[in-house]
């Protein structure tokens, strides 16, 4: 008995690592699909237009990362998913395919261009838990602030 009480806790922990790579682990990279909300404001510009909108926004959809090499020693790859967003109060079906760069710093460069809704190209911010099962991700254009949670 008192050896199961000293060895469960132990158990449960090695079930937990997150976190625990002490710095010396590689970086998660994201691979797979990935269910995903986000919400915010975006500022776009309109095909055809020179004026900048600021377009209120509620998304969720389904993204897949796809690695499909390196460049510069770091890892790349390609996107593409689907997504409803609420645009402005509009209901909107959208798709979008991109790219993406894994960082230095374990950071991950995404640029997405959307195919419906306002269709704008979007960069963003990503940064994966060290599992790779959960990326959390800030936009990073100008007059945008938008921010969500993708999960594997």
């Amino acid at each position: 008995m008192v050896a199961a009480t000293l060895i469960l806790p132990a158990l449960a922990y090695a079930q937990n690592n997150q976190g625990d790579d002490q710095g010396n682990a590689g970086f998660a990279i994201p691979n797979g699909t990935y269910s995903f909300r986000d919400d915010g404001q975006v500022t776009v510009t309109p095909p055809g237009s020179s004026t900048p909108i600021t377009l209120l926004i509620a998304a969720a959809g389904r993204i897949t990362f796809i690695p499909t090499g390196t460049m510069n020693g770091l890892v790349i790859g390609k996107t593409s998913g689907v997504l409803t967003a609420s645009i402005n109060g509009q209901i909107s079906p959208i798709t979008i395919k991109g790219t993406f760069q894994v960082n230095k710093d374990g950071s991950v460069f995404e640029t997405e261009q959307q195919t419906g809704g306002p269709n704008a190209l979007l960069h963003f911010t990503d940064y994966p838990t060290p599992d790779g099962n959960t990326i959390t991700f800030v936009a990073t254009d100008s007059g945008s602030i938008v921010s969500g949670i993708d999960t594997r």
